[in-house]
């Protein structure tokens, strides 16, 4: 956490730490990478409520199961099919996979 009170994620590759942070988010965490160098994680908004993303050439996607009110993207493979958790509005949660 920096002074501002933002969490940010970072990236290791060569030897150098590159920052990710979602624009806006007060927290981003990633979670996976492939070998296309796609990054899939968390990050949380400013009103706490917490998104799965996808970071593919340099720009950000929400990724948000439909109806939920937490998503986590956990994993991400070379052809771009993405695994996670998400909450549901009753409180309960589920892992996804892709169809």
């Amino acid at each position: 956490m920096d002074a501002t009170g933002i969490n940010h994620g970072f990236l290791l590759t060569g030897g150098s730490f590159n920052t990710i942070d979602y624009p806006g988010a007060i927290e981003t965490r990633g979670r996976g990478i492939n070998n296309n160098g796609q990054i899939v994680g968390r990050y949380t908004d400013g009103t706490g409520k917490v998104h799965g993303f996808l970071l593919a050439g340099g720009r950000f996607s929400t990724i948000d199961f439909p109806g939920a009110i937490y998503t986590e993207v956990s994993e991400i493979n070379d052809s771009g099919e993405m695994v996670g958790l998400y909450t549901d509005a009753g409180g309960k949660t589920h892992g996804f996979v892709p169809e």
